[in-house]
């Protein structure tokens, strides 16, 4: 069996002055680097604690703006931009930077000048004009996709589109609901020692909206609380008595009674016969 020989180096000389050497240059590494921590507590801070805090609140001040710098920036001015070329052509270059290259190319293509609709877009309101629509639909931008567009950017910018406007026609129509203007004006006179507050709001809502089928319906709604209150056989708002209340020739009579109501609805017949009875006819 070979002879195992071991070799103690704490008896090396050489050996124990090198480990006592790199201990003594750690220990002098460390010295120093606690005396440089207690040097920055001591300098300002009693404790890490009272450091962390310190930083934490730098932190915060860091993030916020001094007023004095605030003050002191000068304001950025706006991009200038060329909508139109020195020969009063669009410039399509500036179209694709400002709604983007491929909102560009149709507008060049389909030759439409975006510069004016945002014009007319500021100018009435929040709205374009009917050409302008169809002008977009044309290239392949369909009428919702553009209305909802545009609603988008009323409400961003606080634009109220103003309300559609009835023609005198669509005025006159809606007052023979209740047998023209004198017979309006009278139901109006009505609503108004009858209606609740809250009725007469709303009433008043549904005419703002501009409207012409809601409209109608209200004037129908209306005229059905009246009849309900004064009897469907009284005399018309307009305080004469409903058109034809009496018959002007026996051809009129016959011409009611040949009718389906006639035979079918009691109502009717009392029509009739009230106007019967308020007739001069010559037999």
């Amino acid at each position: 069996m070979a002879e195992t020989i071991r070799y103690d180096t704490s008896d090396d000389p050489v050996v124990a002055n090198e480990i006592a050497e790199k201990e003594a240059e750690s220990l002098k590494i460390g010295e120093e680097l606690m005396a440089k921590q207690e040097n920055m507590l001591a300098g300002k801070y009693k404790s890490a604690e009272e450091l962390e805090t310190a930083y934490l609140e730098l932190q915060k001040k860091l993030g916020e703006t001094p007023a004095s710098t605030a003050e002191d920036t000068a304001e950025e001015p706006a991009q200038e931009y060329e909508f139109y070329s020195e020969d009063g052509s669009v410039n399509y270059d500036t179209a694709n930077e400002v709604y983007g290259e491929q909102l560009g190319n149709v507008f060049k293509n389909n030759d439409i000048d975006p510069f004016a609709m945002n014009k007319h877009f500021e100018e009435n309101n929040g709205t374009l004009s009917d050409e302008m629509i169809d002008k977009l639909g044309a290239a392949g931008l369909n009428k919702e996709l553009v209305e909802s567009y545009l609603k988008g950017v009323r409400d961003e910018l606080g634009f109220q589109p103003p309300q559609p406007t009835l023609s005198d026609a669509e005025v006159s129509e809606i007052k023979g609901i209740a047998n023209g203007e004198e017979g309006y004006q009278s139901l109006m006179e009505w609503a108004a020692n009858n209606l609740s507050k809250e009725d007469t709001k709303n009433y008043d809502d549904v005419l703002a909206t501009g409207n012409k089928t809601a409209i109608k319906f209200a004037v129908k709604a209306l005229m059905g609380q009246y009849e309900d209150a004064n009897g469907r056989d009284s005399k018309i708002v307009t305080g004469k008595e409903s058109p034809q209340e009496s018959y002007r020739s026996m051809a009129e009579v016959v011409r009611d009674m040949n009718k389906p109501e006639y035979t079918q609805d009691q109502a009717f017949r009392d029509d009739v016969l009230r106007k019967l009875s308020t007739s001069n006819l010559k037999v």
